[in-house]
């Protein structure tokens, strides 16, 4: 397969467009039905420029369903849960956040199921922009730490509407980028990716959108224990890597 650049970064260009216009969409406009479907487009999109670019439609991108997912999937869910819920546990426990309300388990079920259901779809488009995409054009043109630190410099990027929340947001997006990318390393596919990230998105949502947690004064920043807990995972990550090398040769 011969790769042209400028079609590559065009194709990049086109999926950028058409997933921060679904963000447009919801962020500021508050359409659902805007939001879906620019996330429609981007998925089309994605589709027909894997296929100009020599690949398979979506399998390019790391999203092959046969055999059916099941297990990345499960496991990337559970990841997505720990990961969020432990940094959670653990601001409350230190006193860096609290918790002000609780509603019921009926409300929480009702309220957060259009955010847990629509973020599927934003985390899955963005895990092809930011990894899939780019694994399938560079995976044999860089070493694996410099794609690593590609992937999660763009992912950072990506996120324009918190670029202006300073160090504190830029750094855990940032290991947060290196954190998602690993497995996608080790697996080849985005699947366990997605759901890490889907699940963390939706347990983040719930616990300190339905849950109304705050900021407690004078604690240590919440994100930069997030950061803390994210590089532990992170090595986990690479022990993981180390201790299966033939599951992530190219």
């Amino acid at each position: 397969m011969k790769n042209h650049y400028p079609g590559i970064f065009a194709g990049f260009v086109i999926l950028f467009a058409l997933y921060h216009a679904a963000e447009y969409m919801i962020v500021f406009q508050n359409s659902i039905g805007g939001f879906f479907g620019f996330q429609l487009l981007f998925f089309i999109a994605a589709h027909i420029i894997a296929r100009k670019q020599g690949g398979k439609g979506l399998n390019s991108w790391g999203l092959n369903l046969r055999p059916f997912p099941l297990k990345p999937i499960l496991k990337g869910i559970l990841t997505g849960i720990a990961l969020y819920a432990v940094t959670w546990l653990i601001n409350l426990t230190i006193g860096s956040e609290e918790i002000v309300s609780i509603p019921s388990f009926k409300t929480v079920l009702i309220a957060a199921s259009p955010f847990v259901f629509g973020v599927i779809f934003s985390s899955l488009s963005e895990d092809i922009l930011t990894r899939g995409y780019l694994y399938f054009h560079l995976k044999q043109k860089l070493s694996r730490p410099l794609f690593i630190l590609l992937s999660a410099t763009i992912f950072l990027l990506n996120h324009i509407y918190k670029l202006d929340k300073g160090l504190e947001a830029w750094l855990y997006l940032f290991l947060l980028g290196i954190a998602l990318v690993i497995p996608l390393l080790t697996t080849k596919q985005l699947w366990f990716t997605t759901a890490m990230h889907w699940a963390g998105n939706a347990f983040f949502y719930i616990s300190h959108g339905m849950v109304k947690t705050v900021s407690a004064p004078g604690g240590i920043p919440a994100n930069y224990v997030f950061c803390l807990v994210i590089i532990l995972f992170i090595g986990l990550s690479a022990w993981l890597l180390r201790l299966f090398p033939s599951e992530v040769k190219d």
